[in-house]
């Protein structure tokens, strides 16, 4: 072991000396006054990311991606220039990423800065570039595809929360249900059966109060807000978006299933932590949906998976 710790330093010694990011962002004089102690703030995949803080492309430096960056802004803003923003945004990753890690930017400047990444486009291949998996068709193929053991499970749910989940279960055994309806039930329930609320995932709001959704969405850290229509029938929203720290990043969204995955890749771009009042939903879904480090889980996250297995 001894050794080991020995070898491990002389690696980082190296890797440091070469100019590697990931070692780097955590040398000391890249630390704030604050968290000057080699122990402290310790910036590391907790997420199972690939990519975390990769090098820049060859030939490639901080001032020629950040003119890059300023081209983005005019790009973005453009007819027909999808490929160009494409190309650039994967141009400027290992950019993009060490501003993110290291700065720890608001998602408010970050969406200034980078307007092109909170596309529904950017956010899947943002996501793609750190963990190197799709995430829509992925997240939409394992939800589909653990649905008729996770109906099983809740059905089995008794007391409380048996009763809280009977509506989403209804909504999922319609069989003129909307397969978009039916993963937002899912979804919802799998919340509610991992002993959280489902409002925190999807907080629903009427058009007709206003500026009283700005006021609420400040209060909350990050989450998927959906405006009703009038009628309120289920999968009818006026509009559908992401916010985090109060700030609307996306909107427009086609349904809250998809905005469930999206918020997922905004969490890996921004590389925020999960909301605590979700963690066991989000555990599951990065885990065990994902299949990203999906080998160590919580006691409430394993049961989860075993009764899918089993069922």
């Amino acid at each position: 072991m001894i050794s080991l710790k020995y070898k491990m330093a002389n690696y980082r010694t190296k890797m440091r000396n070469i100019g590697c990011p990931e070692v780097t962002i955590n040398a000391l004089k890249n630390k704030s006054s604050d968290d000057c102690l080699p122990a402290k703030n310790v910036k590391k995949p907790k997420k199972a990311e690939v990519n975390f803080c990769p090098l820049h492309p060859a030939g490639e430096t901080d001032d020629s991606l950040e003119n890059i960056r300023v081209e983005l802004l005019t790009n973005v803003r453009r007819r027909n220039s999808a490929s160009d923003v494409r190309q650039k945004m994967s141009r400027t990753f290992s950019y993009r990423r060490q501003e993110v890690v290291q700065g720890s930017p608001t998602a408010g400047e970050f969406k200034a800065r980078w307007p092109a990444l909170f596309q529904i486009n950017e956010v899947n291949a943002e996501f793609q570039r750190i963990t190197t998996l799709q995430l829509e068709t992925t997240f939409a193929a394992q939800l589909d595809r653990i649905t008729p053991q996770l109906m099983t499970v809740f059905q089995k749910k008794g007391g409380v929360s048996g009763q809280k989940l009977a509506h989403h279960l209804q909504i999922m055994q319609e069989a003129e249900s909307d397969v978009k309806v039916k993963r937002e039930a899912v979804l919802r329930a799998l919340c509610l059966y991992l002993g959280e609320e489902d409002g925190s995932l999807i907080r629903e709001y009427l058009d007709i109060e206003g500026d009283d959704i700005q006021r609420d969405l400040k209060k909350h850290t990050m989450g998927i807000y959906v405006i009703n229509k009038e009628d309120g029938q289920n999968g009818h929203y006026d509009d559908i978006g992401i916010f985090v720290e109060g700030e609307i990043v996306m909107d427009n969204i086609g349904s809250p299933a998809q905005a469930c995955a999206l918020m997922l890749g905004v969490i890996y771009a921004l590389n925020l932590a999960y909301p605590k009042e979700l963690r066991h939903y989000y555990e599951f879904i990065q885990k065990v949906l994902m299949g990203l480090d999906g080998e160590k889980l919580s006691p409430k996250v394993l049961g989860l998976k075993n009764k899918i297995a089993t069922g």
